[in-house]
C-alpha cells in the first residue's frame, strides 16, 4: 500500500513543506501508522539538517486527514511506540 504525507516543518528561521508517498509494511493501521513514518522521515530532515531543532506546524495523511498531534507526540517523546 502508498500512502501520501505532506508535512509542514520550520527550521530556524525557515519554513519547508516536504513529504510524498511512501510505500507501507501490512498490516497498516491508518492514521496511527501514517504518524509513525513521518516521524522517522522527520527524523531523517533533522538529521540531514545538522539535528538542529525542528518545529513541526502541520501533517496532513491522505490530503485531509490531520495527523499533527499524534506526530507531535511521537517527536515529543522521541519514540515509536511511547506515545503519552
Amino acid at each position: 500500500m502508498t500512502i501520501n504525507i505532506d508535512i509542514y516543518l520550520k527550521l530556524e528561521d525557515k519554513y519547508y513543506q516536504k513529504g510524498g508517498s511512501f510505500s507501507t509494511l501490512s498490516p497498516f493501521n491508518g492514521a496511527v501508522d501514517a504518524a509513525k513514518y513521518a516521524y522517522i522521515y522527520i527524523k531523517q530532515f533533522k538529521k540531514e539538517h545538522g539535528s538542529k531543532e525542528v518545529q513541526i506546524y502541520k501533517v496532513i495523511y491522505e490530503e485531509t486527514i490531520d495527523i499533527t498531534e499524534e506526530v507531535q507526540k511521537l517527536y515529543k517523546n522521541r519514540n515509536l511506540y511511547l506515545v503519552k
